[in-house]
């Protein structure tokens, strides 16, 4: 029988190969739009710029606190 720490242990491996899977689909996603947004002009580069920075702060932080 599984210990607690073996399930806990289990579940967040499940979670990180789930996370890192929607990373993949994200880079894949973001390779298709990349086209679509070099043709945009300044302003809608910065409106959708500014929507971005915020959740890939949020983003880049969390990752990093999983790495240090």
């Amino acid at each position: 029988m599984k210990t607690k720490r073996e399930i806990h242990t289990g579940d967040v491996k499940k979670q990180i190969d789930a996370v890192a899977l929607q990373m993949k689909q994200l880079h894949q996603e973001i390779s298709v739009l990349m086209p679509l947004i070099n043709t945009l002009d300044d302003d809608q580069k910065d409106d959708l710029s500014k929507k971005l920075t915020a959740e890939s702060s949020v983003l880049l932080r969390s990752l990093s606190s999983l790495t240090s």
